[in-house]
């Protein structure tokens, strides 16, 4: 028969059995049973030989039991087995052992080892964890109120304390799971064994072997030279939990060095607004020095790749609505997106008035900045009288960026063509649509199409894109052909074959685009999703063409500080770097260069150049 001590209820759904529950092995199902029902509940069971330190643990048992369950439950039995051995718990004893849970903690709990203390409040925080809704914070504060009372509490580094120490600088909040820490370590007696993350609801995590090091002068110099972990002392770290924590204060980091000396300090409210959390990843002055692959494939791209998840989970369009009549069976639609800069779209539409081409296209842009809307529908109207390009403008639900907001305009763009197009792009002369269409509809095989880029003095931006490898780098950067040559360049104006072609103006079959899942999403604010397209068509087996012909000026990133820009364009160019290395690779030996991915560049004939 089972020993039921005491029972109590965690939050409303999550009951707290402790006792001997004479199971045998893994719980592998547990049942309530009543009124000639039966229905499969949640649970998880710590048995007593599963602490170690302690002989006066019986066993605790976690019981998810939602409304419909506890009715059930109140009528008959819980049913509980683990492998060949069968438990049933009458209801009335349960009943009998109710008690409050400071009680339970009181008189079952408290008197163990401090050892078996941290693995019950982790497995706790483990076995309860899951629930949703308000639940969730209720059931978190109830888990930080148990973790109180049972947690020993270590000593806590004294100011002008030079022996050793410990700091959590920072704390973020990838997701209710996941978590990004910056802080420092430093002990000058002994090496730092054991370093551990313990959430406020009790979960822990050990971070020893995980923590990725860097030098702290600053910390070097709080505790001298004979530190012998200062070359190392800062840390950082990306980690897990196995169950959600939804509290913002009440995170502990705890130290243990090889003599046995033991520290906890109490880390800062976490971090958790997305811009933020995505920005401290990116730009932490620590590491944004370092070209370490460590650190990047263990920690920041972990992070950042969950970050991105969450936006792209976002994307959805709130409002559609059109100004003007949009022709109703387009070849061509022109996807725009808008962030912040929403008054380019009047420069834009100047330029497309007299061109005929626009009589046909479909033109849609795309808002990013859905604070906007109302201001964007406003200055809509006014400019679709004025100009007469019938339009139509997507506001999404939220920001989710480039990539994003290029696959929500496609999705509601019914065109055989799709031409992405940035909103600070301006055309030099009209038929341009005509032409990128002509010469796709012509070309064999053919995956994107660019046009020729200019900037405003009439240099070239862009005649294509390749890739090269800086000197004493291992990341591979994306660059443009001819950059700053005039736009008569000869060499420049020669069509041919690239190997990628920025998104600020790219023409591709809709249904290849589709296809391959358009822009990914991985990719931070804007940068190298359009030569992994470009990639990605190669890989499919079709050529990426640039078209000289064609003109358009690029205003360039009027809508991002360049600052946050360059930090998101280092991320980029890494992940991509290492998701495409073998192919970047493959193209630089093709063309006998271990710098430089490059296509070759035709030498233009005499009548080419005009002569």
């Amino acid at each position: 028969m089972p020993d039921v001590r005491a029972a109590t209820w965690l939050v409303r759904d999550v009951m707290m059995v402790v006792g001997d529950l004479r199971l045998e092995g893994e719980l592998e199902q547990a049942l309530v049973e009543g009124s000639g029902r039966a229905e499969q509940v949640t649970a998880r069971y710590l048995a007593p030989q599963a602490v170690s330190g302690d002989e006066g643990f019986v066993g605790l048992l976690v019981v998810h039991l939602p409304a419909r369950r506890r009715e059930l439950l109140e009528a008959g039995q819980l049913t509980l087995r683990a492998g060949r051995r069968t438990t049933s718990i009458q209801s009335a004893e349960l009943m009998n052992a109710r008690r409050d849970v400071s009680e339970v903690l009181r008189r079952q709990l408290a008197p163990l080892s401090p050892s078996a203390r941290n693995q019950i409040s982790h497995f706790l925080a483990t076995a309860a964890g899951g629930l949703e809704g308000g639940l969730a914070d209720e059931l978190s504060e109830a888990l930080f109120m148990v973790r109180g009372g049972l947690r020993e509490h270590l000593q806590r580094p004294e100011g002008g304390n030079e022996r050793r120490g410990a700091a959590v600088d920072k704390l973020l909040r990838i997701d209710p799971r996941g978590y990004f820490a910056f802080g420092w370590i430093g002990d000058r007696d002994a090496e730092v064994l054991r370093v551990t993350a313990v959430s406020p609801e009790g979960e822990r995590v050990e971070l020893g072997e995980r923590l990725f090091r860097f030098a702290r002068p600053d910390v070097w110099k709080l505790f001298g030279r004979r530190d012998r972990s200062s070359t190392g002392a800062g840390f950082i770290c990306y980690f897990e939990l196995q169950s959600p924590s939804q509290m913002p204060r009440g995170w502990l980091l705890e130290t243990e060095n090889e003599r046995g000396d033991r520290l906890e300090v109490e880390a800062p409210a976490v971090i958790g607004e997305r811009d933020d959390v995505t920005a401290a990843v990116l730009e932490d002055p620590y590491h944004q020095r370092s070209q370490d692959d460590d650190l990047m494939a263990q920690h920041v791209v972990p992070a950042v790749t969950r970050l991105q998840e969450q936006v792209e989970e976002l994307t959805a369009i709130e409002s559609v609505e059109d100004f003007g009549e949009l022709p109703s069976s387009p070849q061509i639609s022109v996807v725009v997106p808008l962030y912040r800069r929403i008054d380019l779209i009047e420069y834009q539409l100047a330029k497309f008035a007299d061109d005929p081409d626009f009589r046909e296209a479909e033109l849609v842009y795309v808002l990013d900045s859905p604070d906007q809307r109302e201001d964007l529908l406003a200055l809509a109207a006014g400019l679709s009288s004025i100009y007469r390009v019938p339009f139509r403008v997507c506001t999404l639900e939220e920001n989710v960026g480039f990539a994003n907001a290029c696959n929500a305009g496609a999705s509601v763009a019914s065109g055989r063509l799709l031409v992405l197009l940035n909103s600070d792009v301006l055309p030099a002369r009209h038929g341009w649509l005509h032409e990128l269409r002509a010469f796709y509809d012509g070309t064999d095989d053919i995956g994107a199409l660019g046009p020729k880029l200019l900037y405003e003095d009439d240099t070239i931006q862009e005649a294509g894109m390749y890739l090269h490898r800086p000197p004493g780098s291992n990341v591979w950067h994306d660059a443009h052909y001819f950059k700053c040559l005039h736009r008569s360049f000869p060499a420049a104006n020669v069509s041919r074959p690239v190997p990628g072609l920025s998104g600020a103006c790219l023409m591709v079959s809709r249904e290849l685009y589709e296809q391959l899942g358009g822009l990914r999403g991985i990719y931070v604010r804007g940068d190298y999703e359009d030569f992994d397209l470009c990639l990605r068509l190669a890989e499919a087996g079709r050529q990426n063409w640039y078209l000289p012909a064609v003109e358009l000026y690029h205003l360039e990133a009027l809508s991002y500080d360049s600052e946050v820009r360059r930090h998101a364009n280092r991320y980029n160019a890494w992940l991509h770097t290492h998701l495409w290395r073998e192919r970047i690779e493959e193209l630089a030996r093709e063309n006998g260069s271990p710098e430089g991915a490059t296509a070759s560049i035709p030498t233009a004939s005499a009548s080419e150049q005009g002569l």
